[in-house]
This record gives structure tokens, C-alpha cells and sequence, in this order.
């Protein structure tokens, strides 16, 4: 068990020294280190499982099993919190994630069509666009799309992205200040990845939609409180259009 928390404490150790100079930095460069940093966050979590660590981005809930054993308290490390929609396996339970298709193109590479992340706007910033582009917000400790108003402002969304066919989005998952930063950065990247599969449940194209963590990065509120917490837990929009 202790080469279980040893591993654990690496892989934590490697996101949090990608995330203290995040936020001096540009979000394309965020966005880079959220690549990296999921790699290596899967890479050692899936090795816990028994798997062979692979060099791909985190993209399911396997990707952050538990060691299998949700049971037994002992066989976890120190700062392990247990998912809220945990399945019977210790599993994350991200509803419809699972083979998911990935876009074809990844933002702001060479060779790419789309723009990094720096290119792509705060929708909020107008006013047309504003009550379309609601914040999603989830339950504490949570990544499951909850509530008729969560649900209202993804359907709307949804109509937006289908009727302007050349607009592209970029999903960013956010998390209260609770919890360590390495696991903040895995929860904001499953609740990402919750809003792009219910979108393209709905239709919209996989190779429009992309996803970044900001873990607890980029908070709305400093202060503590539960209605600060509540409106910090969000999945937050930005888009391109292209011409």
C-alpha cells in the first residue's frame, strides 16, 4: 500500500509543480500544461489499476479509478476524496464519456486549423450571447449534470452551436477551493468532459468541442462560504468562430 500512496504522491507532485506557475502564465499556455499534466495523471493512475500506462490526455473515468478497493479506507492515500457519483467499482461514474469521439484537430498546434485557446472569447462579454452561455454548475465533489436549470441552459447552447455551424467552443471545468490541487485538476477535467459528451448526445459535432481544467486556478470568489463554493464548482464557455 505504501508504493500505492508513493505513486499517487508523484503523479500529484508532477501536476502541482505544471499548476504554481500557471497562473503567471497565458492561457495557451495553461492549455498546454493541462495536456501534459493529463498525460501524466493518467499515465500513473491507470498504472495503480494494473494497466500499462499509456501517453494519451485524460479523457474517461478510468483514467481516475481508485485502486479498486472502495471499501477499505486504509488502502487510500492521505488526500483521497471519494467521488460523490462513484460507482461499485471505485470508478468515477461519468455518464456517456466512454468512447466518446475526440476532435480531429487539437487547438493552436502546428498544422492546425483552429486557433489556440487565446483566440476564442468570453461569450459573457456580449450581450446577444451572455444569456446563452450560462455557466453550468454541479453539486461539491461532484461531475454529473444535475438539475432542470443545468439542463435549460445546455439545451440552448446546443441550438446556438447547431444553427451557427461554424462556431467552435472550448469547455472549461473549475472547481471550488477544497480538495488538493492535483485532484481539482482531474475533477474540473471530468466535469468538462460532461458537458462536451452531453453536447454531442445532442449532435453537435465531437470535432467543435474541446476541453480544458483550471482545476481551482481560476476562482470567481476568494472568500469561503457555500454560495461562494457553489458558483465557483462551474463549466465555463469560450468560442471561435470560424470565417
Amino acid at each position: 500500500m505504501k508504493s500505492i500512496a508513493m505513486k499517487l504522491k508523484i503523479v500529484s507532485l508532477v501536476v502541482l509543480l505544471t499548476l504554481t506557475v500557471a497562473c503567471q502564465r497565458s492561457s495557451d499556455d495553461v492549455w498546454n500544461d493541462t495536456k501534459t499534466a493529463g498525460r501524466q495523471v493518467g499515465r500513473g493512475v491507470s498504472t495503480l489499476g494494473g494497466k500499462g500506462g499509456d501517453s494519451r490526455q485524460v479523457q474517461s473515468p478510468e483514467d481516475f479509478a481508485a485502486d479498486g478497493s472502495p471499501n477499505n479506507a486504509n488502502s487510500r492515500p492521505d488526500d483521497f476524496i471519494g467521488f460523490d457519483d462513484e460507482s461499485q467499482d471505485g470508478k468515477l461514474r461519468l455518464s456517456g464519456s466512454q468512447n466518446v469521439a475526440q476532435p480531429r484537430e487539437t487547438p493552436g498546434e502546428a498544422g492546425s486549423s483552429i486557433p489556440g485557446i487565446e483566440a476564442f472569447r468570453d461569450p459573457a462579454q456580449d450581450p446577444s450571447l451572455a444569456p446563452i452561455f450560462e455557466h453550468i454548475h454541479f453539486d461539491y465533489n461532484s461531475s454529473m449534470i444535475k438539475n432542470d436549470q443545468n439542463l435549460a441552459i445546455l439545451q440552448k447552447i446546443s441550438d446556438y452551436l447547431r444553427s451557427h455551424p461554424s462556431v467552435y467552443l472550448f469547455i472549461e471545468g473549475h472547481c471550488d477551493t477544497r480538495g488538493p490541487a492535483a485532484y481539482n485538476f482531474a475533477l474540473g477535467a471530468n466535469r468538462a468532459n460532461e458537458i462536451r459528451t452531453m453536447l454531442i448526445r445532442d449532435g453537435i459535432s465531437a470535432d467543435r468541442l474541446f476541453t480544458v481544467s483550471y482545476g481551482k486556478e481560476r476562482l470567481l470568489f476568494q472568500e469561503d462560504g457555500d454560495e461562494f463554493h457553489q458558483l465557483n464548482r462551474r463549466g465555463q464557455f469560450k468560442i471561435w468562430e470560424q470565417s
